[in-house]
């Protein structure tokens, strides 16, 4: 039996739609940045950076729950119960405004606490620091309960409403930061407009409810102990995922602030362009979701097998076109979107940071591949394990080399987690057929064997721009020769030549 050529549009449509949300707000963040290291001190913009990820951790108190509610209404729109899905979507309401007290409580805790975690931070900059730390991070806080509407319409399979949202949100708080740096503001200052922008997107998610999912009813009446019992079970193991995110992403800037603060602004802008590629490869395989869930529930594990093995071969290829350019030209790179001083202190953790994504998101397949056959379950393990992995080799690395020891340690986490999910989760997951010898020589080693010229470019050492550019043009003829002939199987190579021959 296929699947239903509806489902495979609203697949299709809603993959492109979360694509084009992180795409957009990826290029605000991309163009904001070097706007902001123009204008700011490094100091004020190390600062900046940090507030984002400090406000960020409220957001962790979400524990899962938006990702239960878009699974528990879209299962009632399936079976037309509109009372157990008006009953989740208030239960949930209800628990996240728990949530968004205690984030408030955090933030009063983290801005109290400002001065004593991050030492070296400059005297000056305490008190603006707390005071935009407060008013960001209750922002976010009391973002939480509204996170069920965007949840709801995800359910709805109308991704493109909280897309459209978040996008406007992305715009509506870079127009207002800019304007206030302009202007010469502080950072309590880019604080309230961070905050303005993200009340107005709430306002607009409401407004969005009441207009196109007004059959939706929010009620106290609805709230119910068995609707938080079935959410609390469903949210459980993608909560232990959250949490082991958050050792691996969501410390490492906060680590560079209190053990090397100098670099903190450095670090921040490496770290902008590394997550930006993970980001978009996340967008990517989202649409593999659905696909493998169908297959899961067939029990057609030489199917997904097969999947899985293709899926990472083409997401190698993809991951490697993004991150090699950051690898063999980071440094000019940098140079032309941040400057001299940025590309001369951030190349090497921008190296690092790169690296270490491609190792940890060739398993993304995989990974994506558990949630949606429903195994993630089984494996919530190795997710910690890699999280705590990270957490100490990033302490310890930036207690001995500082900001560079943070990204190395990130690297270490990511082999440690394609390490588990090989000779570990693999066995353990019955449900999808892998031959790993075969992923690995036709998943791993053929797209890493495409890349080979643009390795040789590192050891060349740092040239002049025309240099570079040259070098970078033969690599680049290579890569595709090798392409043609290693990263294509014979099949794909025939149905490529027919299809350019009939155009």
């Amino acid at each position: 039996m296929l699947v239903a050529p509806n489902l495979s549009r609203t697949v299709v449509k809603n993959a492109s739609v979360n694509l084009v949300r992180l795409t957009g707000s990826g290029i605000i963040a991309l163009l904001l940045s070097p706007f902001l290291v123009r204008q700011l001190a490094k100091d004020a913009f190390g600062a900046w950076s940090l507030l984002l990820q400090l406000t960020l951790y409220v957001t962790y108190l979400d524990f899962g729950i938006q990702t239960a509610v878009s699974r528990f209404v879209a299962h009632a729109e399936e079976l037309g119960d509109s009372k157990q899905r008006d009953g989740i979507v208030s239960t949930a309401f209800a628990m996240l405004s728990c949530a968004a007290l205690l984030g408030c409580v955090l933030i009063v805790v983290l801005a109290w606490q400002l001065p004593s975690l991050f030492r070296q931070m400059p005297s000056a900059l305490h008190r603006p620091a707390q005071l935009a730390l407060l008013v960001m991070g209750m922002s976010f806080a009391i973002g939480l309960p509204v996170s069920v509407i965007h949840a709801l319409f995800i359910g709805l399979q109308r991704n493109e409403i909280p897309a459209l949202i978040a996008i406007w949100n992305k715009i509506a708080m870079a127009a207002l930061v800019v304007g206030v740096v302009l202007k010469h503001g502080g950072l309590e200052a880019m604080g309230f407009s961070v905050a303005a922008a993200n009340v107005l997107s709430y306002m607009g998610a409401f407004a969005a409810w009441r207009t196109s999912a007004h059959k939706v009813c929010l009620r106290l009446a609805s709230v119910s102990r068995c609707y938080a019992r079935q959410i609390a079970a469903y949210s459980g193991s993608v909560m232990v995922w959250m949490m082991a995110m958050l050792l691996i992403s969501g410390l490492d800037l906060s680590i560079v602030g209190i053990f090397d603060y100098k670099m903190t602004a450095y670090y921040a802008i490496a770290a902008t362009l590394a997550n930006f590629v993970a980001q978009a490869q996340g967008a990517i395989f989202s649409a593999l979701l659905p696909a493998s869930a169908v297959l899961g529930a067939r029990g057609d594990g030489e199917r997904l097998g097969a999947i899985l093995v293709v899926s990472t071969r083409y997401g190698m290829l993809i991951l490697l076109t993004m991150s090699l350019p950051l690898v063999v030209a980071g440094y000019w790179v940098l140079r032309i979107w941040a400057g001299a001083d940025y590309a001369e202190h951030s190349t090497l953790v921008l190296q690092v940071l790169v690296i270490a994504n491609v190792v940890r998101l060739c398993a993304l397949p995989y990974s994506t591949l558990l949630l949606g056959t429903g195994q993630h379950n089984k494996v919530i393990a190795s997710p910690l394990a890699e999280g705590i992995t990270n957490l100490i080799a990033s302490v310890g690395g930036a207690y001995l080399f500082g900001a560079l020891g943070v990204a190395v340690g990130t690297l270490i986490g990511a082999f440690v987690s394609v390490g588990l999910h090989v000779f570990y989760n693999m066995p353990r997951t019955a449900l999808i057929v892998i031959d790993r010898i075969r992923l690995i020589k036709e998943g791993l080693l053929r797209p890493l064997i495409c890349a080979a010229p643009f390795m040789l470019l590192l050891m060349g050492g740092r040239r002049d721009l025309s240099g570079y550019v040259l070098a970078l043009t033969m690599a680049t003829v290579a890569a595709i020769l090798l392409f043609w002939k290693f990263g294509l199987l014979a099949s794909e190579r025939a149905r490529v030549a027919h299809a350019l021959h009939l155009s």
